[in-house]
């Protein structure tokens, strides 16, 4: 699913990208082509007005050709275009009167006319178009005719510079396009590949997390219906005889109740990460009045608690959730504490941040990345004799994501382990 959609980005962007190349080239093509085109226009119109004018001024043709000491220096027809083209930038002009017959009667050339061009007036004269190009052994020409009074007058313009240069810059801009499209094909390929992965990687943890949920809580459920089936088969015993089903049941939907409002808690959480107003409240007291709860069950695993709480530290939360952290990570290292092991914990302020941590002796943790995923454990089976659910510190990060904090793990293999908070002071 993900791979073709992977696809479809990549070509829509690949197309999207290919469409304004190709299409900003084209216009500097088309641009280019028509202002050259209309520079060869303007060359030819010039000569023709000059004709024009000419016979209608005296009308009668004039005769147009020089004495041939006056006459440029006659240059074969088939090497005009290379003459030419080394002894001016721009384009040739020559011009031709023919009668109606198609013979020419005039002529107005720096070299010697040859049969190509003559059999050429006969096709002008009969074009109703009047206009085009013709092209020889070494050059190129555009004409235009026009009918004057004896007969039609032709004006040749050689476009064989102009031609060279569109075809360079036509195969110039195929070739940048070419080396653009590639590059843009490589940055969509890799903006793609971006996109998708967070996208996918929300679906596969929405996935195992729907999975683990109902994991979670098809164990209770099974274990209440099974243990209604034992009470139903014993229809002549009383609530006292069978008392220990009953306790069986209510302790599976106390666990079901803890595991409902912890999916609850966390999808508000979600649901107000933006939307939630924060209030001022002493995460120095929530810590205290956490730690006055937690000193009995501290004593009783035989565990050794140590803290230093800094007063006056304020931050940006709500008195439940500020109490609710403290308590899922001094709990945690209470249950993961051997007997005779010890917990410290600190709340200081360090460069504008309310610092607390809880460092706690044990078995460690063997892989800290997969912490705060939402229903991981490291050991299951002993999380379970706990009555943990994964849950506790995906809230815990839930909790100190929305005050702007950030919270980390560090921890060595049967030494010790150790979380640490930073959240801003509020001002």
């Amino acid at each position: 699913m993900f791979k073709k959609l992977r696809n479809r980005l990549l070509i829509v962007n690949t197309m999207i990208i290919a469409a304004l190349v190709l299409g900003s080239f084209s216009v500097i093509f088309i641009i280019t082509a028509q202002n050259t085109e209309r520079g060869i226009d303007r060359k030819i119109e010039m000569a023709l007005n000059g004709i024009i004018g000419e016979h209608t001024r005296d009308q009668m043709p004039v005769d147009m050709k020089k004495n041939k000491g006056d006459r440029p220096e006659e240059i074969p027809p088939d090497d005009i275009g290379k003459k030419y083209s080394e002894k001016q930038p721009f384009s040739l002009t020559f011009s031709l009167i023919a009668d109606n017959e198609g013979n020419i009667t005039e002529k107005n050339i720096p070299f010697e006319i040859d049969d190509f061009y003559s059999e050429k007036i006969n096709e002008i004269i009969n074009d109703d178009d009047g206009t085009g190009r013709i092209k020889t052994d070494t050059s190129y020409w555009k004409y235009k005719a026009v009918p004057i009074e004896s007969g039609v007058a032709v004006v040749f313009a050689e476009i064989h510079v102009e031609h060279n240069m569109l075809r360079n810059l036509f195969f110039a801009l195929l070739f940048v396009a070419l080396i653009a499209l590639s590059i843009a094909f490589l940055i969509s390929l890799f903006s793609a590949n971006r996109s998708i992965r967070p996208v996918e990687e929300s679906y596969n943890k929405q996935k195992q997390f729907v999975a683990d949920a109902s994991h979670e809580l098809k164990t209770p459920l099974t274990t209440i219906n099974t243990n209604i089936d034992v009470l139903l088969s014993h229809t002549d015993s009383t609530i006292g005889e069978e008392r220990k089903w009953l306790d069986y049941i209510k302790s599976e939907a106390q666990r079901m109740t803890k595991l409902t409002n912890d999916l609850l808690y966390l999808a508000r959480l979600d649901y107000d990460e933006n939307k939630v107003m924060l209030d001022k409240v002493s995460f120095s007291d929530a810590a205290e009045n956490v730690l006055l709860l937690m000193e009995a069950v501290a004593f009783e695993n035989d565990v050794l608690l140590d803290y230093d709480i800094e007063s006056n530290i304020y931050i940006n939360s709500s008195n439940e959730q500020a109490k609710q952290l403290v308590m899922i990570l001094l709990d945690n290292a209470v249950k993961y504490t051997p007997k005779n092991g010890n917990i410290k914990i600190k709340l200081k302020t360090e460069n504008s941040n309310a610092v607390f941590s809880v460092w706690n002796s044990g078995e460690g943790i063997s892989d800290v990345k997969h912490i705060f995923e939402r229903f991981y454990r490291e050991d299951k089976s002993r999380s379970r004799e706990s009555g943990g659910y994964g849950l506790g510190l995906a809230i815990a990060k839930a909790i100190v994501t929305q005050s702007k904090g950030e919270i980390t793990v560090s921890s060595v293999k049967n030494k010790f382990t150790e979380f640490v908070v930073k959240i801003p002071v509020a001002k």
